[in-house]
């Protein structure tokens, strides 16, 4: 199952159906002793989307009660920028 919702710069959310979003990990990393994805490529072909994502520093692991990893990504790809990433269930 995969949830997602395109904003649009007018900031209107449009809900995706199951499945319109693909996600690949591509580079696993060994963070705090847990493997985690920290390169993925991510593909919404309804909306032209297909980039590869990098992390700023793959070793960004919060180990609170609630362990996660987040932090700052860039992207390239049919588009390009920076972002943010947060990700859980990897303890």
């Amino acid at each position: 199952f995969t949830a997602a919702t395109w904003i649009s710069a007018d900031g209107v959310p449009e809900p995706l159906p199951d499945g319109a979003l693909m996600l690949e990990p591509r580079k696993v990393t060994e963070v705090a002793g847990h493997q985690v994805p920290t390169e993925w490529h991510l593909v919404l072909a309804a909306k032209g989307l297909d980039i590869a994502t990098e992390p700023l520093n793959p070793q960004a692991w919060m180990a609170t009660s609630f362990p996660y990893w987040e932090g700052p990504i860039r992207f390239t790809g049919s588009h390009s920028g920076r972002g943010y990433l947060e990700m859980t269930g990897y303890e």
